[in-house]
């Protein structure tokens, strides 16, 4: 634990390189000057400046990529996981623009997965939706939804390129209205087809969702797995504790 006196020192270095970007105008994903540059341009010492950049890359603040050096961190959407359900609805309330660009949409055998998380037989057909979201156009998400198409016939006649919602479809067409979902998140790095789908972006840390919708009688209407990208996208969680 570092010394008053000292965690004073390197949080002023830290607000010296806060002060370098701005005033260079250094946007999103730019490159920052080497360790060597910054220490000597900025006066600082270099001990110092390691801590104020690990603490800006704790923050999101900065980002670095081996063999290649520092960069602005973009601004990240950050998403409350105990806040909403479905993401057309959650962002746009917000104030967001959220479009969807269909990857491919066609109908599949259930895999033993897919049959567990649905509660249907091992082989039922269920549709497959594979769709990049954007929020603002930015490329934040890959989610594969699964549907059984036994409960939503003909549901891969309609197209959701743009901002037409799976949810709101599922409630106004089928009757069908999802109340409640269960996440299961962890840490991933992406592979070569989601960089590519994602425009290749310098950072490859991604989160990975798997994901269970169900309806108010509990049973299970969606299973989804999702890619997000860890270097614009960021989770929060906020805990209520019920006092007796």
């Amino acid at each position: 634990m570092p010394q008053k006196n000292e965690r004073q020192t390197y949080e002023t270095v830290r607000e010296t390189v806060e002060e370098y970007i701005d005033k260079n105008g250094l946007a999103a994903d730019m490159r920052l000057p080497s360790e060597r540059q910054l220490t000597e341009m900025l006066g600082v010492n270099r001990m110092t400046l390691r801590k104020a950049i690990a603490q800006m890359i704790n923050e999101n603040k900065l980002y670095a990529v081996k063999g290649e050096g520092l960069f602005v961190s973009p601004e990240k959407y950050i998403e409350n996981t105990g806040d909403h359900i479905s993401f057309t609805g959650a962002w746009t309330t917000d104030g967001y623009i959220v479009t969807s660009t269909v990857v491919s949409f066609k109908v599949v055998d259930a895999d033993i997965k897919i049959s567990q998380a649905l509660e249907i037989p091992l082989g039922a057909p269920v549709h497959e939706l594979i769709r990049l979201r954007c929020i603002d156009d930015d490329p934040v998400f890959i989610e594969t939804s699964y549907v059984s198409v036994t409960r939503c016939p003909e549901l891969n006649e309609y197209d959701f390129n743009g901002t037409l919602s799976l949810y709101a479809t599922l409630e106004e067409l089928y009757d069908i209205k999802i109340v409640r979902q269960q996440q299961i998140i962890r840490t991933k790095k992406m592979t070569s087809e989601e960089m590519q789908l994602f425009g290749n972006p310098g950072n490859e840390n991604a989160y990975f969702f798997s994901a269970i919708g169900c309806d108010a009688d509990g049973t299970p209407v969606e299973h989804s797995i999702s890619t997000a990208r860890a270097d614009i996208f960021a989770i929060s969680h906020t805990a209520h504790v019920t006092r007796p």
